[in-house]
Formats: structure tokens, C-alpha cells, sequence
């Protein structure tokens, strides 16, 4: 008889990754990855990579070296130009902390690994594995959004966004491929709800050309909230645990402070240990 399959989502929410590289960290220390199905969402999908290739060191490193402001200029919205450098920042990256692929395939062996990005044509989430020749346009696409990142990402030739503005949590998808025990790594509190974003409609006037797209960024809240009724009210065959911070972090999407982001990393390795304590 199979056994029911487990997954692991992790939200996305830029600097606010450092609080899911804490509990990430705790699981590579305790040596915890139980799970057959990852599903990452823009950094979240960063965050995946990382614990799947069992590298805890640095980790809290990696999310302060692409805080760095030079690869945040937000006086180039004046100018129609991205405010955040995410090309040279993954270039860069990828020489500071370059990714054994051998061993992420051999860590891989008896799992799937999901990043999710959004079709610029159809507006709808695409789930897709990393490929070695391609991982660096992958894992951009991923965190593409409008914007933030004015310059297109293509997969195919096809342009590709930020999968957050689709499927922000994808566990509807995860209960789809089998997952009967889900695991999420929010970056919000338990009790957050979304509510409409002003940035949203910004980011849908300037992907007009995209029709489609545009129209689910106008709609993201609704399609948040109801990934969170489904967490709140999942079918009685399927078990969601959510790890999340127990309050508003003090990282937003942007954030630049070391020291803001060191604290909401602890914060992360509190929750990481917590959970432990309870399900392992």
C-alpha cells in the first residue's frame, strides 16, 4: 500500500525570507526532511533549493548579501528602470555561493522539487523543476515581479512572472500531486488575511500589455485568501501544520538592515525548533 505523500511549501515574501531560512536551518541541523513534494514561490523557492542541498551554513549570509542596496535603487522608478537589480544579484550569487547540482540531484532522489511562476500570456501558475542548464532564468522567473523587475524573463521564449502573483501558496497543487500531510513556512503571522494591495494595480497598469496577467494581479488578493480558506478548511482526508512567525515580522519585502533581518532570522530558528519539538 503507498504511503500518503508529504509535502513542504514555502511562501515567498523577499527579505522576509530570512525568518523561513531560520526554520529551514533548524531542519538541516537536525537532520529533518521528511517530505516527498517542495514547493517554493519566488524566495521561497530560494529557500527549497538551500535545505534540499542540506547547506545550512551561510544561510542568513546569502539573504544579507542580497539585501545589499546595490542591488536596490528605488530612485530608478523614476527613470523606468527596475528597482531591484535581480539579474547581476543571482549572477553574483551563484559566484559567492555557487549550487552543487550533483548533490541537489542526489538529495533529489525519491522527491520533486516545484518553483512556481506565473504566464504572462495566460495568467495562470505553471509548476516547473529546475534544469542545470537553466536554473539561474528559472529561479528569476520565480521572483519576477512587475515593476521591481522591468526586464523580461523568457522560459521558452514564453515571459514568465513572479509565481506569487498566481499561486502565492500552492497547496491546493501540493493536495493535488498526493500530499496528504502539508507542512507551510509562511512569512506572515497565522492570523494575517491579505487585503487589497495598491501596489497590485500599479504592478497591473504596467503589465497591461499582458492582459491576462494584469488581471490576476488585480485579483491576487482574493486568490491569497483563498489559499488560506483551504489551510483553515482542508479536506478531511489532508493535514496542514503552517510554521509561521507569531508576529508581524519586522523585515519587509525590501529590507535592507542587517540587524532587522539577523532578529527575524532567530525569530525563524525559534519557530524551526518548536515545530521539532512537536513532530519529530
Amino acid at each position: 500500500m503507498q504511503k500518503n505523500k508529504t509535502a513542504l511549501i514555502v511562501e515567498g515574501g523577499g527579505s522576509r525570507g530570512v525568518f523561513s531560512f531560520g526554520v529551514i536551518d533548524s531542519f538541516i541541523k537536525a537532520s529533518y526532511n521528511p517530505f516527498d513534494i517542495h514547493l517554493g514561490v519566488s524566495n521561497g523557492a530560494v529557500v527549497q533549493l538551500w535545505y534540499l542541498l542540506k547547506v545550512a551554513d551561510y544561510n542568513l549570509d546569502k539573504m544579507l548579501f542580497s539585501a545589499s542596496k546595490k542591488y536596490v535603487r528605488y530612485s530608478n522608478i523614476l527613470l523606468n528602470k527596475s528597482i531591484m537589480d535581480f539579474e547581476k544579484l543571482y549572477q553574483d550569487a551563484n559566484r559567492v555561493f555557487p549550487i552543487d547540482f550533483n548533490r541537489l540531484e542526489k538529495n533529489l532522489i525519491g522527491k520533486n522539487f516545484y518553483i512556481v511562476v506565473s504566464d504572462a500570456i495566460t495568467g495562470n501558475p505553471e509548476y516547473i523543476e529546475l534544469s542545470k542548464e537553466n536554473y539561474i532564468n528559472e529561479m528569476l522567473a520565480t521572483g519576477s515581479l512587475p515593476v521591481l523587475m522591468k526586464n523580461p524573463i523568457l522560459l521558452d521564449g514564453k515571459r514568465k512572472y513572479d509565481g506569487g502573483i498566481t499561486d502565492p501558496i500552492p497547496v491546493q497543487k501540493a493536495y493535488d500531486l498526493g500530499a496528504k500531510e502539508i507542512v507551510i513556512i509562511r512569512t506572515y503571522e497565522k492570523t494575517f488575511i491579505r487585503k487589497t494591495k495598491l501596489e497590485n494595480y500599479i504592478a497591473a497598469l504596467a503589465t497591461r500589455g499582458y492582459p491576462e496577467i494584469s488581471h490576476a494581479l488585480k485579483t491576487n488578493t482574493s486568490t491569497y485568501n483563498s489559499a488560506l480558506e483551504f489551510i483553515n478548511n482542508p479536506p478531511s482526508d489532508c493535514k496542514i501544520i503552517q510554521i509561521c512567525p507569531p508576529h508581524r515580522l519586522k523585515t519587509r519585502r525590501a529590507t535592507t538592515n542587517v540587524e532587522i533581518m539577523k532578529r527575524d532570522y532567530q525569530v525563524g530558528l525559534k519557530q524551526g525548533k518548536d515545530y521539532l519539538r512537536n513532530n519529530s
